[in-house]
């Protein structure tokens, strides 16, 4: 069965809005109302993102979609601090290693193909937990290990903790990517 596309007759007015910022697939706004618009653009990025992040509505990780236009979407806005930010002011942690562990373990139980995150993505909440945006290409585009997240771990000298960490809670996992990585 096909799903409806959700849409409203509310117009967004970019000049009312926040710019957040501009990345590969496209640009993202804040709206007066809290939620962000996020223009695409490719039609096709923005239906594959919008039922990605729909499939795990109810996960810890992903902000939620609440409608799908064609080119753009209106989803949840994604607070916190960009890890790269978090690291420079409080270093990197066991616990946050875990969080992104976790997290790691969480797309690839939900069948995610592409097993990675780039630090770009990742915005550390005031607990430590994480939220990622940006699951571009997930079911799509196969990789045998977190490269761009092991490429952005070495840039902050925490990679040796990443795989101290994992191989402590993930030692299958440990094995697999240590082994790739050193190929």
């Amino acid at each position: 069965m096909k799903e409806k596309k959700c849409h409203t007759n509310a117009i967004i007015r970019l000049d009312e809005c926040t710019f957040l910022g501009k990345g590969h697939s496209g640009s993202v706004y804040l709206m007066n109302d809290g939620r962000v618009v996020k223009i695409f653009k490719n039609p096709e990025t923005c239906k594959e993102e919008y039922y990605v992040l729909k499939k795990l509505i109810n996960g810890p990780y992903y902000p939620k979609p609440f409608e799908f236009h064609n080119h753009y979407m209106i989803r949840e806005y994604i607070g916190g601090t960009n890890i790269s930010e978090y690291i420079n002011k409080h270093g990197v942690s066991k616990k946050l290693i875990i969080e992104i562990i976790n997290f790691l373990c969480y797309i690839k139980e939900n069948g995610f193909k592409k097993i990675d995150v780039r630090f770009p993505h990742i915005f550390v909440q005031e607990n430590t937990s994480i939220k990622v945006i940006d699951p571009r290409n997930s079911y799509t585009q196969k990789t045998y290990y977190p490269k761009h997240l092991i490429r952005d771990l070495t840039t902050v000298n925490s990679l040796d903790l990443f795989w101290n960490v994992l191989k402590e809670k993930r030692p299958d996992l440990f094995k697999k990517w240590y082994r790739r990585v050193k190929k």
